[in-house]
């Protein structure tokens, strides 16, 4: 895991940074105050160094043919009516002083701005600075997608024109509000020096296709954003206060929630909160319900096995799950569903299928083809990383498929509905199409069952429905030592760049995710499983 320690001293200003809020106040405390190194989080890194590379390609997009200057002090020339870049060799102080400079000039763009007020408690290096006809905007690049089919309304806009901020009526992503947390963060800041566009808005460039702008009203509605922020910053500085003063306890016990899983300091948390058996392990126990529950008094996972859904707190979301998966967490295995049928759809020929991508892109679909007396691996691939190769697997693939239809009685099983989309868009880029199917969608609603799904209808689990999670309870073991998508994108990368071991290692973890998926369907059948009521 990464390094994540920025010390305070007592004599400093508290300073809280626009990337710390509205994140888990336990995860602040341990970043400015626990003095473990974390060993470096390979998948975190990629990720950290995917976003870094994301920001740079948009800012060189915004960029092109704009003549902008790169400076490292206010005595450096440029031209003021074009964009300028603070080089990122420059000290805080200098940064500050020059992005104050700058501002002050009414420059129309800002690349590698610093601002802070001890006043506000508050330092920010916001991704972009841009001034509209009534004053300064902050702009963050972020390596997500943020458009929403439900969310926070917004306007978009291509960044070929950024300053329009009456653009196309769209939503933001309800699960990224810490984005728009960290832009009312940079907002307030320059509102505070006097240079903010009074309409509050703020702007966020995802990764979605085409590059654009969502441009959103940080004061709008009745619980506006700003509002919203108000209340995370002062979490943060009672959290840093409280940390200063006991460096070795957070101010807020550790809670286990969704943020956790890409946390540095998540180890530390987990193995804290298995110790007292805390019920936010429980996946159905969302953050809202943990605080219900702690303050009836229901503090562990063993507790919730024994109650029933009247005696948990009335307003508490899935308390039937809840209760189940507590039960689940005590056998240490799944648990039938009331009522349900177990009996798996089935075939002459039945075949498991996974595919590996890498940014989305289809590089080896692997297929485990037999009956349930014995299995082969089948894989389709490309090493090249070229669209070219991604057409040939599909081909390849989609030949398989249309035989296989021809010959009428097979199941292909696949966990989750991933295969499907990956082949869908694969099919639109390539127009490559099956002949026994009017679509992809088609021909997995006619021979495909969505393992996954057949599971978690009839099955509660202890911990979660990933087939990492579910294979495992049904005695399956995977050969390598760190398995996942995560990590394989990080092997085909390093295949990509010469390191021709990881083909090796990519077709055995391809192959150990459609053998985990026969491991379960054996399990189902070979055993009777615990019943949950």
């Amino acid at each position: 895991m990464v390094p994540m320690r920025d010390t305070i001293l007592e004599s400093e200003p508290i300073l809280i940074g626009g990337g710390e809020l509205g994140r888990c106040p336990t995860r602040i405390h341990h970043r400015r105050f626990t003095t473990d190194v974390r060993d470096a989080d390979p998948v975190i890194e990629r990720r950290i160094a995917d976003g870094r590379r994301w920001e740079k390609t948009v800012l060189a997009r915004l960029l092109e043919g704009s003549r902008a200057a790169t400076i490292s002090s206010v005595d450096d020339p440029f031209n003021p009516a074009a964009p300028v870049v603070i080089a990122g060799t420059v000290g805080t102080t200098d940064a500050e002083a020059i992005t104050t400079h700058l501002l002050d000039i009414g420059v129309p763009m800002i690349i590698g701005g610093r601002i802070s007020s001890a006043e506000l408690l508050s330092v920010g290096a916001p991704d972009l600075l841009v001034h509209l006809p009534d004053g300064y905007a902050p702009i963050d690049v972020k390596h997500h997608k943020v458009v929403g089919r439900s969310g926070i309304p917004a306007r978009s806009t291509p960044i070929g024109h950024l300053t329009d901020t009456d653009g196309m009526q769209c939503r933001f992503r309800t699960g990224r509000t810490n984005d728009l947390l960290q832009v009312a963060h940079y907002w307030t800041l320059l509102d505070h020096m006097g240079r903010a566009n009074p309409g509050h808005h703020a702007g966020i460039i995802g990764a979605e296709t085409g590059m654009q702008c969502l441009w959103v009203d940080l004061d709008a509605g009745s619980f506006t954003i700003l509002d919203r922020y108000g209340a995370a910053l002062a979490e943060a500085v009672a959290v840093v206060e409280a940390g200063r003063n006991h460096p070795e306890r957070p101010l807020v016990p550790p809670v286990w929630r969704g943020e956790c899983r890409g946390c540095p300091w998540a180890g530390v948390c987990r193995s804290e909160l298995e110790d007292i058996d805390h019920v936010s392990l429980l996946p159905a126990v969302r953050a809202h319900d943990t605080h219900r529950l702690l303050a009836a008094g229901v503090t562990t996972t063993a507790t919730v096995a024994r109650l029933t859904p009247e005696s948990l707190p009335p307003d508490m979301e899935n308390a039937g799950e809840a209760i189940l998966q507590a039960r689940a967490r005590e056998a240490r295995s799944l648990l039938v569903r009331s009522g349900s049928d177990l009996t798996l759809p089935n075939a002459s020929i039945e075949i498991d299928f996974d595919v590996e991508t890498y940014h989305g892109v289809l590089y080896l679909a692997g297929l485990l083809v037999g009956g349930e007396g014995s299995a082969q691996f089948r894989p389709f691939s490309d090493w090249t990383g070229t669209p070219e190769g991604e057409r040939r697997v599909l081909s390849d693939l989609f030949s398989f498929f249309d035989r296989l239809a021809e010959h009428g009685d097979f199941v292909v099983y696949h966990w989750t509905g991933y295969e499907r989309t990956i082949l869908e868009e694969a099919s639109e880029r390539h127009g490559l199409a099956l002949t026994t199917a009017s679509s992809v969608d088609d021909w997995f609603d006619r021979y495909a069952c969505d393992l996954w799904a057949w599971v978690k209808q009839r099955f509660v689990s202890p911990n979660g429905y990933s087939l990492k999670v579910i294979a495992p309870l049904c005695g399956f073991d995977w050969r390598d030592e760190d398995p996942g998508g995560a990590q394989s994108e990080i092997w085909y990368s390093d295949l990509l760049a010469g390191d021709l071991s990881q083909r090796r290692r990519l077709l055995e973890y391809n192959e150990d995710d459609v053998a985990a998926q026969l491991a379960i369907r054996r399990w189902v059948r070979s055993r009777a499983p615990l019943h949950g009521t």
